[in-house]
């Protein structure tokens, strides 16, 4: 696989859900998604220069348009729909050490019907033996249990606990998929 050169995800077929390129025509949901506030308070919005309607635009821009060789953003669709309901992610994607941390977010009308477990199982798989990653990271607070239900049951493992930046009172736990 080349360093730098840009990756076209394949659709990935799932029984309740399918996984595909977030194209400009989901700008919308994409930006409803990321303006939701049960979804801004597990996702780290940068704090800084701006508003937060400001930031999430930033970040739909950098989804839908930017070309970043360090990482990979999947649209999560209902089997067969067109609307987008949340995207999983690579970030800090390393191709030569075949090291990369995952992200996701669903929009919570659709949390706790298994969706997001099978999304990040079909995107791992995507990303160990199409991709030929061998160790992915994920991360989520301490209290976002419905998170951490998801990154279990495919596969990861709880490698350690450190305080949350900012807060006394938080931490974020952190768990690896090793693949050989």
């Amino acid at each position: 696989m080349s360093t730098y050169g840009a990756v076209l995800l394949e659709t990935q077929h799932g029984l309740a859900v399918d996984l595909r390129l977030i194209m400009p025509a989901d700008v919308l949901a994409l930006r409803q998604l990321l303006s939701h506030p049960d979804v801004q308070r597990h996702i780290l919005v940068r704090s800084g220069p701006g508003s937060v309607s400001a930031q999430v635009e930033k970040l739909v821009n950098r989804m839908l348009f930017a070309f970043d060789p360090c990482a990979l953003h999947a649209g999560i669709y209902l089997k067969g729909q067109q609307r987008l309901i949340g995207i999983v992610a690579l970030q800090n994607w390393n191709r030569r050490e075949g090291t990369a941390t995952l992200g996701y977010m669903l929009d919570p009308a659709w949390w706790g019907c298994g969706l997001a477990t099978e999304a990040v199982g079909l995107f791992l798989n995507y990303s160990v033996h199409t991709l030929g990653i061998t160790r992915i990271e994920g991360r989520c607070t301490g209290d976002n249990i419905r998170s951490e239900r998801v990154m279990l049951k495919n596969g990861m493992k709880l490698e350690r606990v450190m305080p949350k930046v900012g807060s006394l009172d938080d931490v974020m736990k952190v768990f690896t998929l090793l693949h050989k």
